[in-house]
């Protein structure tokens, strides 16, 4: 005889399933916008010591924080 499940069986293991994926993709999307939170703070603070580094005519620090600046958007794409 075939090991099979009821109906209710199979229907309460599917929406554990779709409970799992649901779970995994929430935690996706926490990390995601932790992750652009944290990208935002990173660039806001650079945009700011970028334009303090431009008033102070502080040429050497403006080229590092621009170059920063840019290996931060690389990495996240923007």
């Amino acid at each position: 005889m075939k090991n099979e499940k009821s109906y209710s069986e199979s229907v309460k293991s599917l929406s554990m399933s779709e409970m799992k994926n649901d779970a995994v993709v929430q935690e996706m999307l926490i990390d995601m916008i932790i992750q652009e939170a944290v990208l935002t703070t990173k660039k806001n603070i650079l945009a700011k010591q970028i334009d303090e580094a431009l008033d102070m005519k502080n040429k050497p620090l403006f080229l590092k924080l621009s170059s920063e600046m840019n290996v931060l958007l690389k990495q996240f794409g923007n």
